[in-house]
């Protein structure tokens, strides 16, 4: 197969960035020609040792080469002129012929998927790690202008109901699909790099940053609400009543102001450490430093889980996260219920106060993720859902063809 993958912005270290890549190079393995179509690539900061290993297009914003009208229009409109429709309309307009399928990963590049999918005449199979946050979540629509809103709506809509087929990562996510679009979706769960994160040692972060003789919490992610690490600096300053030694390692990047000023109003800034790892290595340090992490993120996924459960740790998970999903609550992992911090500390005080029960929990964590979780298997789903989706195509066309053929006998 010759596919076509389309992604935001390849600037940033998420667990969508890495879930492409890894992606895109494993159906290599199988065979298959794969380009990937972006509008921006970091090629220092988004995994530099994943990027090389595939073809990345850039499409960029079709004003560009008019620099003041460029400047003009993004200041004066904002996100819907600049960073959304026209980019996602020239990706769509720019995939050359030659394609079995487009798939594509991340809102909103459905919209660039669908008129591709007009201009090419091929399937589309859609990734949809998380479906616009617009439509469950109303609160954070202000971070649209009055206008732009209901024309998101309106394109989001026309734009999925020419996607063939939606992938997601766990049945959350399936049910917010449901409800936004009254579409069904197929649940693939995602791979992880098990040995790489389970073969590091910790010890040098502990030394480097004075944590040797401390109880370390870990929430990976970056910052956005519905990460909700502010709730993990609670967790840490209700258990700092109770333990002197506990401290708290958010690594991840974003604007961090609001929850440095969380930490300083509840008095536990010394007890928060913010880190942003650079590469996989530093990342995989990270994990190995901690006694438990923690993910209290009201998300569709979790990439940070299965790494952390990779790495042996015990993992204390919300409900409203996807891959609690994958969590025997007590055997592999505990889950707990969303937004409720006095509840994630009574989880790890269990945990701070019985080293076996971590010690089994972190054992169980990477023994089910090595047996069930990998990219190469994540890949060989998604081959099978790209090879169904390319037949039922076919197969539609003949029947249109038949039936206007029939029409005009």
């Amino acid at each position: 197969m010759r596919i076509a993958m389309i992604h935001t912005p390849l600037t940033g270290r998420g667990g969508g960035e890495r879930q492409i890549l890894r992606l895109a190079i494993e159906l290599q393995k199988l065979g298959h020609e794969v380009k990937i179509f972006v509008n921006a690539v970091d090629e220092e900061t988004c995994y530099p040792n994943l990027l090389n290993k595939v073809t990345i297009n850039v499409i960029s914003h079709p004003l560009v080469r008019f620099k003041p009208l460029y400047r003009r229009v993004v200041k004066k409109r904002g996100i819907f002129y600049d960073s959304v429709f026209p980019r996602m309309i020239n990706i769509g307009r720019s995939i050359p012929k030659g394609f079995d399928i487009i798939n594509n990963h991340n809102y909103p590049t459905e919209w660039a998927a669908s008129i591709a999918r007009r201009r090419l005449k091929i399937p589309v199979v859609w990734m949809c790690n998380e479906p616009p946050f617009w439509f469950f979540l109303p609160e954070n629509r202000k971070r649209l202008r009055k206008m732009n809103w209901p024309l998101f709506e309106v394109l989001d809509r026309i734009a999925v109901k020419n996607i063939d087929d939606i992938v997601v990562l766990s049945s959350i996510a399936a049910r917010r699909v449901k409800e936004t679009y009254n579409r069904s979706s197929k649940v693939v769960r995602s791979g992880v790099d098990v040995e790489f994160f389970h073969n590091a040692s910790g010890g040098d972060v502990r030394k480097k940053y004075g944590l040797e003789n401390d109880f370390i919490l870990l929430h990976v992610g970056n910052f956005d609400p519905i990460k909700r690490q502010s709730d993990s600096i609670k967790a840490v300053y209700c258990l700092s009543r109770d333990y002197d030694n506990v401290k708290l390692i958010l690594d991840g990047s974003g604007a961090r102001d609001e929850l440095v000023r969380l930490s300083e109003k509840l008095g536990v800034r010394d007890k928060v450490l913010f880190l942003q790892s650079v590469s996989d290595e530093d990342l995989a340090e990270v994990y190995a430093a901690c006694d438990v992490f923690v993910f209290p993120s009201q998300i569709t996924w979790g990439l940070a889980v299965t790494e952390a459960m990779a790495a042996a740790k015990p993992v204390v998970v919300s409900r409203e996260a996807g891959a609690s999903e994958i969590i025997q609550s007590g055997v592999n992992g505990i889950v707990v219920d969303h937004a409720k911090p006095e509840e994630m500390v009574k989880q790890v005080k269990l945990l701070m106060n019985n080293p076996k029960l971590r010690k089994r929990l972190g054992e169980n964590a990477y023994e089910y993720v090595k047996n069930n979780l990998s990219w190469k298997k994540y890949a060989e789903n998604m081959e099978s859902i790209f090879r169904q989706a390319i037949l039922a195509f076919k197969e539609s066309n003949k029947r249109n063809a038949s039936y206007s053929l029939s029409f005009s006998i």
